[in-house]
């Protein structure tokens, strides 16, 4: 069976563009997801928002990636509703995780 591969919509482009140049759209598990790569060892991954409904139910994922061959999921926060709660959430997810090796 073949899966068709859609490209990223209007929705998820306008959240990472507003999220700024740190994040990117990126290919995950056949879902389009928002991504920021810490540097060490940690990525961020924002999932749920390559969707055309109008209301707004992301899920946080923060990998554990130091390992390529075996990288884990070290936190998840779900039921993000809002992009201001997104992008507090992030930043909370990145003062905490990106100094750490």
């Amino acid at each position: 069976m073949m899966f068709e591969v859609k490209k990223p919509g209007k929705k998820i482009k306008a959240i990472c563009s507003e999220l700024g140049s740190d994040y990117t759209i990126r290919l995950f598990d056949l879902e389009n997801v928002i991504y920021r790569d810490l540097g060490n060892g940690y990525d961020l991954e924002v999932s749920q928002l390559d969707n055309a409904r109008k209301a707004f139910n992301a899920t946080l994922y923060i990998w554990r990636t130091a390992n390529p061959g075996s990288p884990y999921v070290v936190e998840t926060i779900r039921d993000i509703q809002s992009i201001e709660e997104l992008k507090s959430v992030l930043a909370t997810a990145v003062d905490k995780y990106r100094n750490l090796k």
